[in-house]
């Protein structure tokens, strides 16, 4: 009979360690109308906001075996069970919230990119009210070899798929751990992570247009 209870609690064991849940799943993910975001953190809690506004906050379990996350809150949720799929993203009954960014991933980081005559660098330290950021903006001038930089800062908030760096916002796309693509306008450029305080490696031959002759 011990023998018998000891191998029913061992199986126990098992079953639960292999059914995964109430593991933590952390992340930003952003509805299909650009509006509605879904913060994932820690122990269970979550909050939806809707134009940079809190919605609610909620909870959620995390079944890592099936991929299946669990909502429940004391208001009626749009979607109940959300399922993780093979690129990461969380598809709902109708609908699939895309991976945005969060102020977890820009803190304490600098990401710099580059596109046609242009090079933009952000570097992030949190604030009370957003992330506090330091932008450059670099402009290459082919004609006579010169480059300007355009040096601000400013403070960088979320709402969305946008991110607003002061007055002047960016709509957010195609992100991973380590990049994501800012647009504006019809312009667009790659964001790749880097250790804080990078500087932006000028190209070779041209010189700042402050030191031209």
């Amino acid at each position: 009979m011990k023998n018998f209870a000891w191998l029913l609690a061992l199986t126990l064991s098992f079953l639960v360690t292999a059914c995964g849940s109430d593991h933590d799943f952390q992340g930003r993910f952003i509805e299909p109308d650009g509006l509605t975001s879904y913060q994932f953190f820690p122990e269970g809690k979550l909050t939806i906001e809707k134009g940079g506004e809190l919605v609610t906050t909620a909870h959620y379990q995390y079944d890592s075996g099936d991929q299946i996350i669990t909502l429940s809150s004391d208001l009626d949720l749009p979607n109940h069970f959300l399922k993780v799929n093979e690129e990461g993203n969380l598809e709902a009954e109708d609908i699939t919230l895309t991976r945005g960014i969060d102020y977890g991933m820009l803190a304490d980081s600098t990401w710099i990119g580059h596109q046609d005559q242009f090079t933009f660098a952000l570097t992030f330290t949190p604030a009370d009210d957003g992330m506090a950021t330091v932008s450059e903006l670099v402009t290459y001038y082919d004609d006579d070899m010169t480059y300007l930089s355009q040096i601000d800062d400013s403070i960088t908030r979320l709402s969305g798929d946008a991110m607003f760096v002061d007055l002047t916002q960016y709509t957010v796309s195609e992100v991973t751990e380590n990049s994501f693509k800012v647009s504006i306008g019809g312009n667009s450029m790659v964001l790749e992570k880097q250790p804080k305080d990078t500087e932006i490696d000028y190209r070779e031959g041209y010189q700042s247009i402050d030191e031209a002759p």
